[in-house]
């Protein structure tokens, strides 16, 4: 009866319902730059993909680079700002595919590793559908809504198998009913560990860490069915405040795709996971 009303309930939460209270999922130097919109630096604007910028000092030429081939394209002023993108031997790009010479007629200035991070933080933020975590993150998950109340935990992807043979091998020898993936499908494996530090309960007793709460995306896109396979041990489970649980999701995906794997999606605690090592 629980997992029913268990099922019902995500169904339900899915449909729009859940509201949370605070976003979650964020690393630990991110979480200052909540509702930020802007990263200034020195009065300017520093925008995604922005590496450094440019003040002419004398005025200079414009390019327009393609392959081998630089085209003069126009005269820059002296007193004029740029930012910078990118940079090939000599040369700076303001973008778009022009380039100016880096010489003495021109000053360079990079933003610190801080700044760069937090504009990261607020654009494309670590964990996201652009910037998936990798292996062995662990990630400190803070959460309050109406299901579970605060809800904190540690979440991380332990191990991952993606070569479809090997998959296939795990998920026939843990049950001979499995069945092999169809023409032009593999299986893929994730292994996560969630730990439950603090967990209020206003629904259940325990927080239910199952494979159903993960989903695969293609590289196009495509949320995959889930893959109906009793997954190699050890299995995910529920957990009281305090616990601990490790195990295998198992996904049924294209057998030439490289998909990302979703924890919570559409959740306030969604993050994205790429499989690659």
């Amino acid at each position: 009866m629980k997992k029913f009303v268990g099922l019902f309930l995500s169904l339900f939460l899915l449909l729009g319902a859940y509201t949370p209270t605070t976003s979650a999922a964020d690393l630990n130097f991110c979480d200052q730059f909540k509702g930020v919109k802007k990263i200034w630096w020195d009065g300017m604007e520093l925008k995604p993909g922005q590496i450094g910028r440019l003040t002419v000092l004398q005025d200079t030429p414009l390019y327009k680079v393609t392959g081998e081939k630089k085209v003069f394209a126009r005269t820059l002023k002296k007193g004029e700002f740029y930012r910078i993108y990118a940079f090939k031997p000599g040369m700076l790009s303001v973008g778009g595919g022009y380039y100016i010479n880096r010489d003495t007629k021109v000053k360079y200035e990079t933003p610190s590793q801080t700044k760069l991070r937090a504009v990261q933080c607020i654009h494309n933020p670590y964990g996201s559908k652009g910037n998936p975590s990798v292996l062995g993150e662990v990630w400190n998950v803070k959460v309050n809504d109406w299901l579970d109340g605060q809800k904190q935990y540690q979440i991380t992807m332990v191990d991952a198998v993606t070569d479809g043979n090997t998959a296939w091998q795990m998920i026939k020898e843990a049950n001979m009913f499995n069945a092999p993936p169809p023409a032009g499908k593999k299986y893929v494996l994730a292994k996560f560990r969630v730990k439950l530090i603090k967990f209020e309960g206003k629904t259940f007793d325990a927080f239910d860490v199952n494979p159903g709460r993960f989903d695969a995306v293609s590289k196009n896109g495509v949320v995959y069915d889930l893959a109906v396979v009793v997954p190699p041990k050890p299995h995910l489970s529920e957990i009281y405040e305090g616990g601990e649980t490790e195990g295998w999701a198992a996904f049924l995906v294209n057998s030439n795709d490289e998909p990302r794997i979703v924890w919570q999606r559409g959740l306030a605690d969604e993050i994205w996971f790429s499989l690659k090592k």
